[in-house]
């Protein structure tokens, strides 16, 4: 495009710009300027080809390459929109557009630092003042303020650690986290011994009241025996069995005097 013949004119419309003294339509998105406006024709536009594209109303006489990404497209490349690239987890853009992506790593204590504007290079430097990293990712995270948290500090950090606290003579670690995490801990205990203790006083009760229950049968069983064979009805009973043969033994008497009369 000869950006020099190509201008603005107070009285072109909407979509038009001045070319060699003339209003010409601009392209829309997704075309390009084949042929500029004339006194014979209007401006002549022709659609992107595959792997370009065109975003806005336009007087370019090409469409834009899309980017080629390296790892992934978070977006594909269509006449109107360019491609969006990203890296895959552990790498990082070599590019303000990430088309380009490179594994960098930095040793525990340190971290990244990025230079450049459209191309980037990195550098690994010491953590901060105040500061650890203890992984390779080459972040810098603060360390716990473990005097913030009513804590006093049995570790003050260094470059790889971070602050250790100290707590009723327990060791822990500042990280408010876990000691919440702790705490829990035990409370989930105590209330499992507590429910453990209420189920073991809950079946010695029923064991209990089943010995009773059963003790109590074995006594009504047992009266129950002697309800029907008491000494006193047993010895009616030998009675009147007994009184037959009493008044059979008298009559046979009294036959015995008669006959001897």
């Amino acid at each position: 495009m000869n950006t020099c013949t190509i201008g603005f004119a107070a009285n072109c419309e909407n979509h038009q710009t001045e070319i060699k003294g003339r209003c010409c339509e601009l392209c829309p998105p997704g075309e390009y300027v084949k042929e500029y406006c004339s006194q014979d024709h209007s401006t002549v536009c022709s659609p992107c080809e595959e792997g370009h594209y065109s975003a806005q109303y336009d007087a370019w006489q090409n469409c834009e390459k899309c980017h080629t990404c390296q790892h992934e497209y978070v977006r594909k490349c269509t006449s109107t929109t360019n491609a969006e690239c990203s890296c895959r987890p552990g790498f990082l853009c070599s590019n303000h557009v990430c088309s380009q992506c490179e594994k960098k790593t930095c040793k525990n204590g340190e971290e990244l630092k990025r230079t450049g504007l459209k191309d980037y290079s990195y550098e690994c430097e010491p953590c901060p003042d105040n500061t650890y990293s203890d992984s390779n990712e080459g972040h810098c995270k603060p360390f716990t303020q473990c005097s913030a948290n009513g804590f006093t500090t049995f570790f003050p950090g260094n470059k790889t650690h971070n602050s250790v606290c100290h707590l009723s003579g327990m060791q822990t670690d500042g990280d408010s986290t876990q000691v919440i995490l702790a705490v829990g801990f035990v409370f989930i205990s105590f209330a499992f011994l507590v429910l453990l203790f209420y189920a073991c006083v809950r079946s010695l009760r029923k064991l209990k009241a089943k010995n009773r229950h059963a003790a109590n049968v074995r006594v009504v069983s047992q009266q129950t025996s002697d309800f029907h064979l008491s000494k006193e009805e047993s010895g009616i009973q030998l009675i009147l069995q007994d009184e037959p043969k009493e008044g059979t033994r008298f009559s046979l008497l009294a036959l015995e005097q008669l006959t001897t009369v």
